[in-house]
């Protein structure tokens, strides 16, 4: 059997992206896009991922089938293209997806976030929890917290954020949750405040001098 040629990989084009995240890897028509597992890489060739059975048969996909692969860093979303140039099912589900050339940032918030780090509480129905708010923006901002376990955000609508200022006063805040990670016993949530009145943007204000509302 003749031995393949070693392939020259060029580190410039190593991809900053850790074993483990998730990628959503569209296709079309939408209802068969779903998400999978980065597992391994080779850098400049190829890119492997696995999928569970029922996104598996979801996907349906073949050799040589466009994708659109999404993943999030840094609380950033970042978007490329690719191609599946081979599948496995055996052991595993897998997909070997052609190394992307151009890694784009479609990221789509509208402000930019302002770096603080202010103390916060936060209530979820029964729950309540104490985290750090490490970025924000008038329209939301990505609290951190340390608890294991995090309570399911999909039975709440909203959770309330109450931000200490003051010599005792305390603003309380209504927000959506619109992302979740964890890792390992931290979680960072992503959270869109519903609309502030003017007295909750001039407090916000006096706290993150460094933001505009």
């Amino acid at each position: 059997m003749m031995n393949k040629r070693p392939r020259h990989i060029n580190r410039s084009q190593r991809l900053f992206i850790e074993l483990g995240t998730p990628l959503l890897l569209e296709a079309k028509p939408a209802e068969r896009s779903a998400t999978s597992q980065l597992i391994g890489m080779q850098v400049g060739s190829y890119l492997i991922v696995q999928l569970t059975e029922n996104n598996w048969m979801q996907t349906r996909l073949s050799s040589g089938e466009m994708l659109s692969a999404k993943y999030v860093l840094s609380d950033d979303v970042f978007e490329f293209k690719t191609q599946v140039i081979r599948i496995i099912e055996d052991p595993d589900y897998l997909l070997f997806l052609d190394y992307p050339d151009v890694v784009e940032s479609c990221n789509i918030r509208s402000e930019k976030r302002v770096k603080c780090f202010l103390p916060v509480k936060m209530t979820l129905d029964t729950f309540c929890l104490k985290g750090i708010i490490v970025n924000i923006n008038p329209n939301g901002c990505l609290c951190m917290v340390d608890s294991d376990p995090f309570p399911d955000p999909c039975t709440f609508e909203y959770l309330n954020l109450s931000l200490p200022y003051g010599q005792s006063e305390t603003l309380t805040i209504k927000a959506d949750i619109r992302s979740i990670r964890k890792k390992g016993t931290q979680t960072s949530i992503g959270l869109m405040f519903h609309n502030l009145d003017g007295f909750s943007k001039n407090v916000l204000s006096a706290l993150v001098p460094a933001l505009k509302i």
